[in-house]
C-alpha cells in the first residue's frame, strides 16, 4: 500500500514540531513548508501570497494537511484542504486559544490574528490539542468543532538511570524575548527565590540578548543566565540540577518540565495551564511566593529523594512517550 502524502506547515521548527514531523514521516510522505511571517503587514501579506502559490501547485498531490498552531499561516491550508476534499489537522498549542489581556498574550488579544485563528479552528477536520487544559478551552470557545487531545511527547535523551550526581542547583528553562515573556514565565519570582536560597546555585537558560536588559544589574551572586543552549549542553544542566522550577503565570504545557523530570529533577510548578498535568502526582504545585517555596525546597533537601526522582522519571515515560503520540496521531489520521 502506498504511503499517504501530507503537507506539513509550521512557523518555527521547534523540538515539538520536529517530533511531529518525524512521527508523520514514519508512516507518510511529508512535504514541509515553513511560513516565516517576518515583521509588518506587507511582509506577512507577501508570505501569504507565496503560501497561496505553493498550495496551488502542491495540494492536489497530497491527501491531507497538518499544521502546527492556528494563526496567519494556518487558514489557507485549511481552506485549500476543504476546497479539494482533503483532510486537515491543526495542532492547537495554547497561544492560539488564549486571551490573557493583562500580559497581551494569545491570538485573541488581536482581532486580526483572531480572525485567522477562529476560522482555522472552525473549518479544519480535527483540532489536535496538546493538553486537557487546552482541550477544555477549545470546547468552551468552539463547542461545535471536533477536537482530540494528544499530549506532546517528551524525548528520552538520557542515560538509563535518568540522572547523574545532583548538585545544589535549581534550574529554569524559559525562552525570553520581551518583558511579556519575562513576566509570563515568572522570572521575577524565580529571581526572588534565589535571594531566599543563597546556598543554591540558580541557572536560567533561554533569554535572548535583547531580553537581558530586563534583568537586575547586577544579578544576584548565585544566579547565572545563559542564552539558548544546544540541546546536549542543556541536558548537562538537567543532569546536575536537583530541582526544576517553572513559576509561570501562563504556561500551556511544559516540555522542559518533562525533560527535567526525565533526568531526575524534582519539579516545582505553579498551578496554571497544563503544568499540573505534566507532573501528575509527582513533584509539587506551589504558590507564587518565593519565601514559601524556599521553605519547601529546604525541607525536601533534608530527605532522601531517590525514590521521588525515579517516580518523576516514570511519570514522563508512562504518559508522554513518542510512541504514545505516534499511535494516537496515526489512529486519528487513519479514521477521521
Amino acid at each position: 500500500m502506498a504511503k499517504r502524502s501530507i503537507l506539513f506547515f509550521y512557523v518555527n521548527f521547534s523540538s515539538f514540531v520536529k517530533a511531529d514531523y518525524e512521527i508523520l514521516s514514519s508512516f507518510a510522505n511529508v512535504t514541509k513548508y515553513q511560513f516565516d511571517p517576518g515583521k509588518g503587514l506587507i511582509n506577512t501579506g507577501i508570505k501569504v501570497l507565496k503560501q497561496f502559490l505553493f498550495l496551488m501547485i502542491h495540494i492536489w498531490r497530497h491527501q491531507a494537511v497538518y499544521v502546527w498552531f492556528a494563526d496567519y499561516h494556518s487558514l489557507l491550508p485549511v481552506i485549500f484542504a476543504r476546497l479539494f476534499g482533503k483532510k486537515s489537522y491543526v495542532v492547537i498549542g495554547g497561544y492560539d486559544i488564549c486571551r490573557e489581556r493583562s500580559l497581551n498574550y494569545g491570538a485573541f488579544c488581536s482581532s486580526f490574528r483572531g480572525f485567522f485563528t477562529a476560522r482555522t479552528i472552525r473549518h479544519c477536520t480535527v483540532n489536535l490539542t496538546v493538553s486537557n487544559y487546552v482541550d477544555r478551552k477549545v470546547q468552551f470557545v468552539f463547542p461545535r468543532v471536533r477536537h482530540e487531545m494528544i499530549y506532546n511527547c517528551i524525548r528520552l535523551d538520557s542515560p538509563e538511570n535518568g540522572y547523574h550526581a545532583k548538585e545544589n542547583l535549581i534550574l529554569c528553562v524559559a525562552l525570553l524575548d520581551s518583558k511579556r515573556t519575562y513576566l509570563r514565565k515568572g522570572i521575577d519570582t524565580f529571581l526572588n527565590l534565589s535571594l531566599s536560597l543563597p546556598e543554591y546555585h540558580f541557572v536560567l537558560i533561554g533569554p535572548n540578548r535583547d531580553s537581558l536588559s530586563l534583568f537586575p544589574n547586577p544579578l544576584p551572586e548565585n544566579v547565572e543566565v545563559f542564552e539558548r543552549l544546544p540541546h546536549h549542553e542543556l541536558i548537562a544542566y538537567f543532569q546536575k540540577a536537583t530541582f526544576y522550577c517553572q513559576l509561570s503565570r501562563v504556561e500551556i504545557f511544559g516540555v522542559a518540565i518533562g525533560e527535567a523530570m526525565l533526568h531526575g529533577c524534582i519539579p516545582l510548578v505553579t498551578n496554571v495551564g497544563g503544568m499540573p498535568e505534566v507532573i501528575g502526582k509527582e513533584g509539587f504545585i506551589v504558590s507564587r511566593n518565593s519565601e514559601k517555596i524556599a521553605v519547601q525546597i529546604r525541607n525536601l533537601a533534608k530527605q532522601d529523594n531517590t525514590a521521588m526522582r525515579e517516580a518523576c522519571r516514570q511519570q514522563i515515560l508512562n504518559h508522554f512517550s513518542v510512541n504514545q503520540r505516534r499511535d494516537s496521531i496515526m489512529k486519528i489520521l487513519t479514521f477521521s
